[in-house]
Parts: C-alpha cells; structure tokens; sequence
C-alpha cells in the first residue's frame, strides 16, 4: 500500500465520520424539538388576573437543560419522582382544607 493510497483512504475515512457525526447531531435536534413539543402544553390563554403565562415554555426550559445534563434515564426519574411529590402534595392540602361544598 503506498503512502498515497493510506493518505487517501485516512480522508475518506475522516470525511464519512464527520458526515456521520453531522446526521447523528441532527438527529438529535429533530428528537429534542419533538420532546419539547409533547411536553410543551398548549399555550394558554390570558386571563383577566395576568396569570396567563406560558407555563409550557418553563417546562420546555427545564427539559432542555436537564436533558443533556443528566441524561435521559435519570431526567425521567426526576420528572416522575417530581410529578409523585407534587400530587402527594395537593392531595395533602386538599385533604386538609376538607370537604368543599
């Protein structure tokens, strides 16, 4: 094998890996912007108090931080161990403000 052989093969080598890289890098922006859609709620509407933020672009932030800091498994046994304190939570304090009615 001649040098310029070796020489030729090494660039087609390193042009398919960062083609590779390139589509997997996409790939994963297409995957984030989906997630973001499904757990992005629909925008709500405002309402005379002013309370009428976007709260799905909070949720959406929150995701985009935290999915690549902590991965995905560990990003959702957060999500889940967040979304069970926070129901315990209103059941709580429903539970302790009584019966309504």
């Amino acid at each position: 094998m001649s040098g310029d052989d070796r020489a030729s093969k090494l660039a087609q080598r390193k042009a398919l890996l960062v083609s590779r890289s390139e589509l997997e890098r996409l790939q994963i922006a297409l995957l984030v912007h989906e997630l973001r859609e499904r757990v992005t709620p629909p925008r709500m509407e405002r309402d005379g108090s002013g309370k009428g933020r976007r709260a799905g672009t909070v949720a959406a932030a929150l995701v985009g931080v935290g999915l690549p800091l902590l991965g995905r498994k560990r990003l959702s046994r957060w999500l889940s161990t967040a979304s069970l304190a926070m129901t315990a939570w209103r059941v709580a304090r429903q539970w302790r403000s009584g019966p309504r009615g």
